[in-house]
C-alpha cells in the first residue's frame, strides 16, 4: 500500500480544526442529536455528555434515574435537550468542564422571573441572533445571543403582560406570559418575503442630470429622423465648468454618507443593545417623559431608540426615537427619528428624520429634514436633504431650501434654493447658483478682480483692485452685494453697490481711502462661460485732504481724467465706467 503522507496532514488539520471549533462552543450551546425510546434518564445523561465533550455532576436523590422515557432530538443544544428532559424542576449551573445539576428551588411567591428560551427561524431551523425580546409595559428588554439563546428578567409585579419578539426582515411574535415561575420558550420566527419591485430607469434624483435626462429624451424622441448634429447656440470655451459641480448634487451618494455619519455617531454615543433594539422594532412606544443621564442611561432603558416621548430630559446626552414637544439636554440631545416640538441642548442637537419644530444650542444643529420650524446656534446648523424653515446661525448649510424655508447667516451654503440667502457669502451649487468670475477695468483701476457667488435676487460679491500705472500704486479690497436681472436669451442687466478700502504707497507711508461705488452693467454672453459687461459706475471716494489731487490722476493716456461732479477737501463724488470680461456658471 503506498502511503499519502499529504493526505493525512489534511485529515489532521480538518480533525483538529473542527476538535478546536467545539472546544470553543460554550457546553450548553453544543449541539445534540439523540433518538431514544423508553431509556433510562442516566443512560440518556451519559449520552448527552459524550456527544458534548463534558460531566454531569448531581445527587441522584433529587431525581430518579431509574425514571424511562422517550427522546429525539436533531442537532439541539444542551440547554434545550435538558429543558425538554426536567421540563424545568431542575436547574443547571457550569463549573469547568462540568454540569451541575441542582433542584429548582424557586420560591412560591417570588419578585422576580426569568424568561428562557432560543429564538429560531422556522425555515432553516437554525438559531437566530440579535433578535429583540422586550416587555412593552416594563421596558425590559433583551437581545438573543450569536447562538440564539436569550434570558429576560420580568417583575411578577407587571404579570400578566406580552413578550414581544422583533427582529428586523422577520414577522413580530407576541407571547403572553401570565405564570410567576421561570418560563422557557422557544420562540420560532417566520421571514418576511418582500414583494419584487421595479426598479425605475432614472435613479439618480439630482437637478442637473434629471434635466439633461429629460432633455436627451426629448431630444431623442424630436429628432429620431436627424441625424446631423444641432451645435450650440455658443462655443463651448471650456472643456469643464470653471465652477465645479457642488458635490452633494448627488443626493444618493450624499444620503448614504449621511446614513453612515449616523452609524458612526451611533456607534461613539449609544450601546450595542440599543443599536439592534432600534434596528429590530420598528412599532414605536409612546412614553409622556424620560430621564437620561447617558444615552445608554436613563428611564427609557435599552429601547431608547425606539420610543417617543412627549417631554425628554438630558443630564448629559440623551437618545430617543422622537420627541412629540420639549426636549432638553444639558450637553446633547440625539433623536433617531423626528422632532414635532422645541430642542434645547448646550453643545449640539441631531435628528435622523424630521424637525417640525426648533433645535436651539450654543454650537450646532444637524437634522434630516427641516419643515417649517427653525435651527438656531452660534455655531452652525446642517439640513441633510430639504429645508423648509429657518436656519440662523455663523454657519448654514441646506442640501434644499424650499418654499417658506430662509438660510440667514455669516456663511450660507446650499445646493438649490427657492428662497434668497441672506449672508456674508451665500455659495449655491448648481440648482440655481449664480456665479461670475469677473476681470474688469475702469477709470481709477487698472485691474480689478471680483467674485460673485448667491442668486440672480441676492448675491455677495467680493473685489480685488490693483493700479500700477500710477506714480503711486494703489491696492484695494472690496465687498458688497448686488442683484441680477435677465434681459433676454443672452443679456443681463446688474446692479452692483460695494464699499471699497483702496491704499495708495508713498515714499513715507500709506494713504488710506475708501471708496464707494454702484456699478450699473449689461451683460452679454460671448459663449458658453463667458460674458462681457460694460457700463456706468457710480462712485464717492473719500480721502485725506493731503493727497487728494492724487486720485484724479487718469490711469492710461487715452482716457480722459473724469470730472467730478461735487468735490470737497477730502471727498469726491464722479460718474465713472467699467468694462470687463466673465467666467459665468453654465446654467445662469
Amino acid at each position: 500500500m503506498r502511503f499519502h503522507p499529504l493526505k493525512y496532514i489534511f485529515y489532521f488539520i480538518v480533525f483538529s480544526t473542527s476538535f478546536c471549533s467545539f472546544s470553543q462552543t460554550p457546553i450548553l450551546e453544543r449541539p445534540i442529536t439523540l433518538s431514544v425510546n423508553n431509556e433510562k434518564i442516566s443512560t440518556v445523561l451519559d449520552n448527552i455528555s459524550k456527544q458534548g465533550g463534558f460531566s454531569f455532576s448531581y445527587n441522584s436523590a433529587i431525581f430518579d434515574v431509574n425514571n424511562r422515557g422517550d427522546l429525539t432530538v436533531q442537532n439541539k443544544p444542551v440547554r434545550e435537550v435538558l429543558n425538554l428532559i426536567f421540563k424545568g424542576i431542575i436547574t443547571y449551573k457550569l463549573r469547568g468542564n462540568y454540569i451541575i445539576l441542582q433542584k429548582n428551588s424557586q420560591k412560591k411567591y417570588p419578585k422576580t422571573i426569568f424568561v428562557t428560551g432560543y429564538v429560531i427561524d422556522t425555515q432553516s431551523d437554525k438559531p437566530l441572533s440579535k433578535a429583540s425580546v422586550y416587555d412593552p409595559k416594563s421596558l425590559s428588554s433583551t437581545i438573543s445571543d450569536e447562538y440564539g439563546f436569550y434570558r429576560i428578567k420580568l417583575n411578577v409585579s407587571n404579570l400578566p403582560t406580552k413578550l414581544i419578539i422583533s427582529k428586523a426582515d422577520y414577522e413580530k411574535r407576541i407571547i403572553n406570559i401570565k405564570s410567576s415561575q421561570d418560563t422557557y420558550e422557544v420562540i420560532e420566527l417566520t421571514p418576511i418575503i418582500y414583494k419584487p419591485f421595479d426598479i425605475p430607469i432614472y435613479e439618480d434624483n439630482s437637478i442637473e442630470k434629471k434635466e439633461n435626462h429629460l432633455l436627451e429624451k426629448n431630444s431623442s424622441s424630436e429628432n429620431e429622423s436627424i441625424n446631423q448634429p444641432v451645435a450650440p447656440p455658443f462655443p463651448d470655451i471650456t472643456d469643464q465648468n470653471i465652477f465645479p459641480t457642488s458635490p452633494i448634487i448627488d443626493s444618493t451618494l450624499y444620503d448614504g454618507r449621511w446614513d453612515e455619519f449616523k452609524k458612526k455617531v451611533g456607534k461613539v454615543f449609544v450601546s450595542r443593545s440599543q443599536r439592534i433594539n432600534a434596528q429590530n422594532v420598528d412599532d414605536y412606544l409612546g412614553r409622556e417623559f424620560q430621564l437620561s443621564f447617558l444615552p445608554f442611561l436613563g428611564t427609557n432603558r435599552l429601547l431608547s431608540g425606539s420610543i417617543k416621548n412627549d417631554y425628554s430630559l438630558n443630564i448629559l446626552m440623551g437618545y430617543s426615537g422622537g420627541v412629540h414637544k420639549l426636549e432638553v439636554g444639558g450637553i446633547f440631545n440625539g433623536v433617531r427619528n423626528d422632532v414635532q416640538g422645541l430642542q434645547i441642548a448646550g453643545v449640539g442637537n441631531i435628528v435622523g428624520g424630521t424637525v417640525l419644530g426648533g433645535q436651539l444650542s450654543s454650537t450646532f444643529n444637524i437634522a434630516g429634514y427641516l419643515d417649517k420650524g427653525i435651527q438656531l446656534s452660534s455655531g452652525f446648523n446642517v439640513i441633510i436633504r430639504e429645508s423648509g424653515g429657518w436656519q440662523i446661525a455663523p454657519v448654514n448649510f441646506a442640501h434644499k431650501v424650499v418654499k417658506g424655508g430662509k438660510q440667514i447667516g455669516i456663511i450660507n451654503i446650499v445646493d438649490s434654493t427657492d428662497t434668497v440667502p441672506l449672508g456674508f457669502l451665500s455659495f449655491v451649487g448648481s440648482g440655481n447658483g449664480y456665479k461670475r468670475l469677473e476681470l474688469s477695468v475702469d477709470e481709477n483701476q487698472t485691474a480689478s478682480f471680483s467674485f460673485k457667488t448667491g442668486v440672480k435676487e441676492f448675491y455677495n460679491v467680493l473685489a480685488l483692485h490693483y493700479n500700477f500705472t500710477r506714480k503711486q500704486e494703489i491696492f484695494g479690497l472690496g465687498y458688497g452685494i448686488g442683484r441680477a436681472y435677465e434681459l433676454g436669451k443672452s443679456w443681463m442687466f446688474n446692479t452692483d453697490l460695494t464699499a471699497n478700502i483702496l491704499v495708495e504707497y508713498d515714499d513715507f507711508s500709506p494713504n488710506v481711502a475708501s471708496l464707494w461705488k454702484l456699478d450699473v452693467s449689461f451683460e452679454k454672453q460671448i459663449a458658453r462661460n463667458a460674458a462681457v459687461t460694460f457700463g456706468p459706475s457710480i462712485k464717492y471716494l473719500i480721502i485725506d485732504e493731503y493727497n487728494s489731487s492724487s486720485w484724479s490722476a487718469k490711469p492710461f493716456s487715452k482716457i480722459p481724467t473724469y470730472k467730478s461732479l461735487s468735490s470737497t477737501a477730502n471727498s469726491t463724488f464722479w460718474i465713472g465706467f467699467q468694462m470687463g470680461l466673465r467666467i459665468r456658471s453654465r446654467r445662469n
